[in-house]
């Protein structure tokens, strides 16, 4: 008897157990998730049974997965492990009453068929097939050596955009080349030569004009590819420069083609009085602007504000003549005119829309020249926005230079959002470096009392200027999301960093949560001019160290002077503790290789919080100073190899630097992606465009 009372007894604890299994499974999988309020961190129980997001997410789950005559004694057990482990009461069931079962099917519903619409194409794709693409195709450069790149500017574009050049450029050389059938005793040519030269000649006309639209395209920074690809606008640029050459090659053909054809068929006689024709001058013409404009890239760099007139009228004479040629042939080809003519149209009204979004009319905005670091710091005041993307750029108008059509891209650096009694507006702040052209011009204009050599001597001067700002372009990237990350930047790339260290700032200090598991950060930065560093640490470095120390975060700075000045004689703060005073290396390559004559030297600041005193500043910031040129590649696998690999190894590569540095940021790139349990997010923004 007592042996069926023992066993009745286990039955019933079986079955008891049982009906508490369906809940406890709720509760377990949904303890793997994070829910806003109290986490499972701080305190187990208080989270799985007084939380109210994931109390109701269990109830729901058990709703919905358990059957209905064990949802009560789930309850239950849940509640005897919430009062006996952990000495707290569970949430009442009632909680979710308010949740309808057509609700929650609803949100399932939406939920559901996102994930499988997209669940094969991302798995298959995105995981490794994207993976795959990141680290052999769209990053790395075609050549790895270095001295290639002296020889070809080619050589330094990623395989991807070069494969896909390649390739456009095959396509258009072989169907310019293929399908000929010429033959004796046909009736409208006199020999079966002049047949081909006639086709060859017409072939080749088609395809350069089929080529001008999207030679257009990829000329804009207004167009629905750069939204659809999130690709940038250098890389359309890129594909513009080659598209061109590729059409430039077709003229050609065609031309010489044509005319080869005309003096074989009619003779010197009958070919001369031809070039007084409208649509034979008018094509030739075509085809001569098209020569200079290909020449004329070599001037680009030199004088850019001159190309830019010479490019853009050149263009619109290329459209006019074309327009006279092609009309002898109906309108089967001049509709090829009307798409250059449209995008051109929508990239315009593209930036008259931003600039009228964007610009107050009343609004000035002001710009600090300093003279030590040969920097102008710009703040533009524009109508208030609610949130800006770092690593964005904006093209600035000066409306009261000589040339006020103008517009130049800066590098957003950061940003200030303003609200005051009257009024509420953003500061967009551009830390431009001084160049010929434009920003010569306004140099002028904040120096313009006294003499050159005045100007010269003047340490700084600030003034209001009228500036507008057209934008934002450029693609977002987030690199917080990875365990650690490293900024690899030259000289005024500067500005990459300060942006994105600014939305760090800005999510860190507001409520709104950045999901963010950044723990270390490291910027590398190669920098000629000492008195820039200088300018930067009191404007940026100064605000950062305070915040991320408060979050446990850690920050180090790496500056390598690439300039044979002494150290010792341009860094000099009251702050400062100077471990060792080194010599330059005397290292003056031009690239960015490593350099066994790379030396360092700690500095330890405690950078002062704005609005405080300098010695209330109880953190420390290490910076280390190098004489010489960053070994890249030595850098980052040496960082990602020091990263901890409890949680796996996610690293954030962030770039910015001249050509040089940024073919050995993707060899970088390339060569850290082969370390096993690393996965490295890559951004590399452009320096120049």
């Amino acid at each position: 008897m007592k042996i069926l009372l023992l066993v009745c007894s286990l039955y019933q604890v079986a079955l008891v157990a049982a009906d508490a299994v369906c809940a406890a499974a709720c509760q377990t999988a949904l303890s793997g998730n994070e829910f806003s309020g109290i986490s499972l961190a701080e305190d187990y129980y208080s989270a799985i049974c007084r939380n109210v997001l994931q109390v109701k997410s269990t109830f729901i789950c058990m709703r919905t997965y358990c059957p209905a005559d064990k949802i009560l004694e789930g309850w239950k057990s849940l509640e005897q492990s919430c009062e006996g482990d952990g000495g707290v009461t569970i949430l009442p069931w009632s909680i979710v009453d308010d949740v309808t079962e057509a609700e929650f099917d609803w949100e399932n519903q939406l939920i559901t068929q996102k994930h499988y619409g997209s669940s094969a194409f991302r798995s298959a794709f995105t995981t490794k097939f994207q993976g795959f693409i990141l680290r052999y195709l769209a990053v790395p450069p075609i050549m790895k050596k270095k001295q290639m790149t002296r020889f070809s500017a080619f050589s330094t574009t990623p395989r991807l955009c070069a494969i896909t050049i390649s390739i456009f450029f095959l396509i258009n050389i072989v169907l310019m080349c293929v399908e000929y059938h010429a033959f004796e005793n046909n009736l409208y040519f006199t020999q079966k030569s002049t047949q081909l030269w006639r086709y060859i000649g017409d072939r080749a006309g088609v395809m350069a004009i089929n080529n001008l639209p999207v030679m257009w395209l990829f000329a804009t920074r207004n167009n629905f590819l750069l939204w659809a690809t999130g690709w940038e606008f250098a890389t359309f640029n890129m594909f513009h420069r080659w598209i061109a050459r590729a059409c430039g090659l077709e003229v050609f053909v065609h031309g010489m083609c044509v005319c080869i054809y005309q003096n074989l068929e009619l003779g010197t006689e009958y070919f001369l009085p031809l070039w007084k024709e409208t649509h034979w001058f008018t094509g030739a013409a075509s085809s001569i602007i098209v020569s200079c404009l290909l020449a004329s890239s070599g001037i680009r760099n030199a004088v850019y504000d001159l190309f830019l007139i010479v490019h853009q009228g050149f263009a619109c004479l290329i459209l006019g003549a074309l327009w006279y040629h092609l009309m002898v042939d109906g309108p089967d080809y001049v509709v090829f005119i009307w798409p250059c003519v449209a995008v051109w149209s929508f990239d315009r009204l593209g930036r008259i829309l931003r600039l009228l979004i964007w610009n107050k009319v009343t609004a000035y905005s002001s710009a600090e020249y300093n003279s030590e670091a040969n920097v102008i710091l710009i703040k533009a005041r524009v109508r208030q926005v609610l949130s800006l993307s770092p690593g964005t750029h904006f093209y600035v108008y000066g409306w009261r230079s000589i040339k006020f059509w103008e517009s130049h891209p800066f590098t957003l650096s950061g940003w200030n959002k303003v609200t005051t009694g009257e009024e509420s507006y953003t500061e967009l702040i551009f830390l431009v470096s001084i160049r010929d052209g434009f920003t010569s011009r306004l140099r002028r204009q904040l120096l313009h009392h006294g003499d050159f050599e005045s100007e010269l001597a003047a340490s700084s001067a600030v003034r209001k200027v009228t500036l507008s700002v057209e934008g934002p372009y450029g693609t977002s990237f987030c690199p917080w999301k990875s365990e650690s990350a490293i900024f690899i930047i030259g000289g005024a790339g500067i500005t990459v960093a300060t942006s994105f260290m600014q939305q760090l700032l800005d999510s860190l200090r507001s409520d709104e949560y950045l999901k963010s598991g950044i723990k270390t950060i490291r910027i590398v930065w190669a920098v000629r001019n000492v008195a820039l560093y200088q300018f930067v640490r009191e404007r940026y470095i100064s605000t950062w160290e305070h915040v991320l120390s408060s979050k446990d975060v850690e920050l180090s700075l790496d500056i390598y002077l690439t300039s044979s000045s002494k150290l010792a004689d341009e860094i000099s703060t009251p702050t400062e503790h100077v471990s060792q005073l080194l010599e330059p290396s005397g290292d003056t390559k031009s690239d960015f290789s490593p350099s066994s004559s790379v030396k360092a030297e700690t500095l330890t600041k405690n950078v002062p919080c704005q609005g405080e005193s300098e010695k209330s500043g109880d953190t420390s910031l290490k910076t280390t100073f190098y004489h010489g040129r960053p070994g890249i590649s030595d850098i980052v696998t040496s960082h990602a190899g020091a990263l901890d690999s409890s949680e796996g190894k996610n690293l954030a590569l962030v770039g910015c630097g001249p050509k040089a540095m940024a073919h050995d940021i993707r060899l970088a790139f390339d060569d850290v992606s082969k370390i096993p349990d690393v996965n490295v997010d890559f951004h590399l923004a452009p320096f120049g465009w």
